[in-house]
């Protein structure tokens, strides 16, 4: 009788697990800075932008950098926790 409560649980812990360990390989896309070609601007405005875009940038990339890091190591741990618990329920089949 408790093969047929721990088999399906067995499987959705797996599928989690599956699901999770895809997660942690897909990082967010990274940020491009789209200049807009319709606005012409004078060399002032120009020089004086550039800079303010490229460090924008930098630090927007630094940022979705962290969050890609963060994010893989959280869903690998969550896979890793997923996988333990379908191997435990799989050993309960056998046990109980």
């Amino acid at each position: 009788m408790a093969y047929f409560v721990w088999l399906p649980l067995t499987v959705i812990f797996f599928y989690f697990s599956l699901i999770y360990w895809r997660y942690s390989r897909t990082p967010i896309r990274p940020f491009i800075f789209r200049k807009r070609a319709e606005m012409r601007q004078t060399e002032a405005e120009a020089a004086l932008s550039e800079p303010l875009s490229d460090d924008l940038t930098q630090d927007i990339e630094g940022f979705v950098k962290s969050v890609n890091d963060t994010n893989r190591i959280r869903y690998r741990v969550a896979a890793l926790g997923f996988l333990i618990a379908g191997i435990n329920a799989f050993a309960t089949i056998f046990f109980l």
